[in-house]
């Protein structure tokens, strides 16, 4: 079938070239290699997908002129707000940047976009530190770390006077926030919240456009300076700190808290590609008109070992739910929105549901492990949201034993809540089921995309990429061979199989009896 395809693109070459979805049938590997005269006509080709143009980016593509020269032209065609929130990705590829082209790139559009500079820097500050264990210690590796400062400078040199003002200020403030961390260690645990609000006091806002650099579209009104908390006991102390925050579009008397973890000592990026990953599929569901929740809140690496993690709002972990109260989640939901069968228990359920089936798609991609209840956030609205991606493709805690081996969690109290049959025969659970199914069939559709966002990283060194074959799985999980229905069918048993499965609750009871976490 693809040979048939391709011997008709060949024929109707010149009536194509509005359609960028037949890139991939003509600009291969392959025709790379061949130095393909089909690659002339890329000069003439519409402007394809930010995440098919990450793929031509990849080694494989070796850097071929007349693509890098179409890679280019789509990535200057998009606004550069838009490209930002693929700025990880476009870091990597300045290992293969032989010509420079993309560092050009970079450089061009940080002329642009205050907002982008500051967020490459800060991307290019957070690869500076080899990742422990990495495999790649090659010269080529070697380069790639000597190349990221010297990027960063000559941003910084590029910066006109405004820029530069607005630059220094933006940094300042928040490294200095970031270092109360290590200001805290020498000080006795009880004595840690009130050594916070100390240095919070010294720390005075230069200007009103300061921004949150984890939503750039949130101006820091102030802080809240008895909100800090350390977090846990480290070497350097994470902490989470309360900003009054208003929108940059909106009324700027408008203003509300966005509290932020800032954590020293823990690298960040994994995280990022996990929220990115996370972030498509919500994009995804909007576009074609399905209503399964995600929450893909902000996390930005700031530093090498540093960044800075949005707290979810108007939440509470389900381990925090089990210190106050003895109930799983159904009498827990009773409690705080009424009776089974009230409007306002009936709509928490309902979000329940559209934010587990949202999950469970993008859980069955990514196969988030560590997934207990201290993992688990439920907010206000009754929709589950999951936080901290440690652990995601090929690896899982206790030395990747693997131990959680259903698809994505739907333990016993879950499926109280989703199933009230106990059989999954009841309407709510058919509801699920069907979300899921839809969801998944969706996310199959735009499949090259995500995967070219996790391909891109691929040479990172983050925990993810370390064992196995994480991007061939991933695309297999995918199941790109089988037909809608075939596909439909493996997530109805994905769902089935989920149901209270042994190792979902063995893995709550480990969690509960080594580290305290509620069950």
């Amino acid at each position: 079938m693809k040979m048939v395809i391709l011997f008709l693109l060949q024929l109707h070459i010149l009536e194509i070239r509005h359609i960028p979805e037949a890139l991939p049938y003509f600009v291969t590997p392959k025709a790379i290699d061949e130095n393909s005269t089909l690659l002339q006509q890329l000069p003439h080709w519409a402007a394809c997908s930010i995440t098919q143009a990450l793929e031509f980016l990849t080694p494989a593509y070796k850097g071929h002129p007349r693509v890098m020269a179409y890679v280019l032209r789509v990535l200057e065609s998009y606004p550069p707000q838009r490209v930002t929130f693929f700025m990880p990705q476009l870091v990597q590829a300045l290992r293969y940047d032989d010509e420079k082209l993309v560092e050009g790139y970079l450089l061009r559009a940080t002329q642009r976009s205050d907002i982008f500079a500051h967020i490459l820097i800060w991307n290019l500050q957070g690869e500076t530190c080899e990742p422990e264990g990495a495999k790649d210690s090659s010269a080529k590796h070697a380069a790639f770390l000597a190349l990221l400062p010297l990027v960063r400078q000559r941003i910084i040199d590029g910066f006109n006077e405004k820029a530069s003002d607005v630059f220094r200020r933006e940094f300042d403030f928040f490294d200095k926030v970031t270092s109360i961390s290590g200001a805290l260690y020498p000080l006795p645990k009880e004595e840690r919240r009130a050594g916070i609000r100390r240095e919070l006091e010294k720390i005075e806002m230069q200007g009103d456009d300061l921004y949150l650099p984890t939503a750039p579209n949130k101006i820091v009104k102030g802080i809240q300076v008895d909100s800090g908390i350390p977090l846990q006991s480290a070497a350097k102390v994470p902490i989470m700190i309360t900003f009054n925050v208003a929108d940059q579009d909106g009324d700027q008397n408008d203003i509300k808290p966005q509290a932020c973890i800032f954590k020293v000592g823990d690298d960040c990026r994994q995280d990022v590609l996990a929220l990115q990953v996370i972030s498509l599929l919500k994009d995804i569901f909007e576009a074609v008109g399905l209503s399964l929740y995600l929450f893909p809140y902000g996390v930005l690496p700031t530093g090498p070992e540093r960044g800075i993690i949005e707290v979810v709002p108007n939440t509470r972990s389900r381990s925090q739910m089990g210190e106050t109260t003895d109930g799983g989640l159904y009498e827990i939901f009773q409690q705080d929105y009424g009776p089974v069968g009230s409007p306002g228990f009936e709509a928490a359920r309902e979000n329940f549901i559209v934010s587990s089936a949202g999950y469970a798609v993008a859980s069955l991609l990514l196969q988030p492990k560590d997934r207990h209840n201290g993992n688990l956030l439920i907010d206000s609205a009754g929709r589950l949201v999951h936080i901290d991606f440690g652990f995601i493709l090929e690896i899982s805690p206790g030395g990747n034993m693997r131990f959680e081996s259903a698809h994505f969690k739907l333990s016993h109290e879950m499926t109280q809540l989703i199933d009230p049959s106990g059989a999954m025969k009841s309407e709510t659970w058919h509801l699920f089921v069907s979300l899921c199914v839809k969801g998944y069939l969706a996310a199959r559709r735009y499949m090259d995309g995500i995967i070219n966002t996790v391909l891109m990283m691929l040479d990172s060194g983050l925990p993810c990429f370390s064992r196995g074959d994480p991007i061939g799985n991933l695309r297999k999980r995918f199941h790109p061979e089988m037909s809608e229905r075939e596909a439909a069918n493996y997530m109805i048993r994905a769902c089935s199989d989920a149901y209270n499965k042994w190792t979902t609750a063995g893995y709550d009871l480990i969690q509960y009896m080594q580290q305290g976490i509620e069950k």
